[in-house]
């Protein structure tokens, strides 16, 4: 028994010196205790003065050490307290299977790491460990700022292509400017707020050497993104997220005309024309080939329903219902009502058109001649945004030289909404954006079964 217990902790430099035995606690679980000693020789001189030393006396910690039998783990340590002859010093043994700063052994600090590497919430490694929340949180903490310390990254990642967006973190519009590398998905930095100063911040944290191999920055139309890499990197090329600058259009445009075209048919009692607009935002926003896959699903799922159940005399199930189809034709009915509206959804869709262009000059004239066009229909809504689309115009255009977008990072939102809720929120800002790091680096795995070789 004395042979199982000792190859069952196997720790360095301690024995065991009784049987375990299970405990009864207060919250209902039944731990197992393992009495042992630590077996280094003690010191012969001292560290101070040099002179003899001679043990004192003995001490008794506990320290929890990975689970046993599916129960916590708790070792009760025996180790020696000597003191100097001289200078009447006292110091202790050092336990060498201790994890620095905690009650715990080293190896289950690393169970405690690997747990949450994998995604495991604080409670669950609690559940499985026995170990204290706060502990937990001290220990993940401390050790992924050790490994995404921006100082390591940025010798050990080199990046060419950037993106920059804003998360919200809190409630009440509390947001927080985070950067991704854009070759690997990997998040390099966060800070709270989404000012010029963050941005700042960033560039001189990651250093001038870091960021001289930057070739690109995809962002939104935030001024001051934009401006503080204009003055602090002006070698970076800036591009504006074609999904931004398309629904800008559509919102500055589109929707604008057909809010008021609709309060114009209220206040002149056209109700013919008020219910034709109303509720047309999804058909005029959507693109054509959209609307053709959905119409061509519906009629698809029409067919099984009518052949399968209609037919039969049963039932359709719950949950199904025959579809609506027609919606690839209702664009054009709804653009035959008015010229403004026919003119501004004509320009959004040569507007998406430029975005598929690889020539940057090809591009940047095509672009003018879009602006001409824009600007003779004197429409107020149009005018807006033939100015907003100018002023951006060498951003959009760098879309052609570069091709990238703010797309990947935009994905992050959901894993970052994933890991608020899973935690139940956070409170500590610097915890979160280093688990925000952590998961960007996670690796997929698939569930593959085992096949077992013959």
């Amino acid at each position: 028994m004395h042979e199982y217990i000792t190859f069952a902790h196997n720790l360095p430099y301690s024995d065991v010196t009784e049987e375990p035995r299970w405990l009864v606690c207060t919250t209902g679980s039944m731990p197992v205790k393992t009495k042992g000693r630590v077996i280094l020789e003690h010191p012969q001189y001292c560290p101070r003065c040099e002179a003899r030393v001679y043990n004192h006396s003995y001490e008794t910690v506990k320290i929890k050490d990975i689970p046993l039998m599916k129960s916590p783990n708790i070792l009760e340590v025996t180790y020696g307290r000597h003191r100097c002859t001289e200078c009447q010093t006292v110091f202790r043994t050092t336990i060498p299977f201790k994890a620095e700063g905690h009650f715990i052994t080293g190896r289950l600090r690393k169970l405690i790491c690997a747990y949450l590497r994998i995604g495991m919430s604080m409670k669950m490694v609690y559940q499985l460990t026995g170990v204290d929340v706060h502990i937990i949180k001290e220990i993940d903490k401390a050790n992924l700022k050790t490994m995404y310390d921006l100082e390591k990254l940025r010798h050990l990642e080199p990046v060419r292509f950037l993106a920059v967006d804003e998360i919200a973190i809190h409630r009440h519009h509390n947001y927080a400017t985070v950067f991704m590398n854009l070759e690997n998905g990997h998040i390099v930095y966060c800070e709270e707020g989404r000012k010029k100063e963050q941005v700042l911040h960033f560039i001189q944290k990651a250093g001038k050497k870091w960021l001289k191999g930057l070739v690109a920055v995809a962002m939104d139309m935030n001024a001051a993104y934009d401006q503080a890499f204009k003055e602090a990197c002006p070698h970076v090329g800036i591009v504006y997220d074609n999904f931004h600058m398309i629904k800008m259009y559509s919102d500055l445009v589109l929707t604008a005309i057909r809010r008021r075209l609709q309060q114009q048919a209220r206040e002149n009692d056209d109700r013919k024309l008020y219910c034709t607009l109303k509720g047309s935002r999804f058909l005029l926003l959507t693109d054509r080939g959209t609307l053709k896959d959905r119409d061509s699903m519906a009629l698809q799922d029409n067919h099984e329903l009518l052949h399968n159940y209609a037919l039969k005399g049963l039932p359709v199930p719950p949950g199904r219902r025959y579809m609506y189809y027609g919606k690839e034709a209702k664009p054009n009915e709804l653009l035959s009502v008015n010229k403004e509206l026919y003119i501004a959804y004509v320009l959004k869709e040569q507007f998406q058109v430029a975005y598929d262009v690889d020539d940057p000059q090809t591009m940047r004239q095509g672009l003018q001649a879009w602006l001409t066009i824009a600007r003779q229909g004197k429409v107020p809504e149009i005018l807006k945004s033939a100015s907003t689309v100018e002023s951006h115009l060498t951003g959009i255009v760098n879309h052609s030289r570069f091709h990238i977008s703010t797309g990947k990072l935009e994905g992050t939102d959901n894993p970052a909404k994933v890991i608020k809720r899973t935690a139940y929120g956070f409170h500590d800002d610097q915890y979160y954006f280093l688990k925000l790091m952590d998961a960007s680096r996670r690796p997929y795995h698939k569930p593959v079964s085992h096949k077992f070789l013959q």
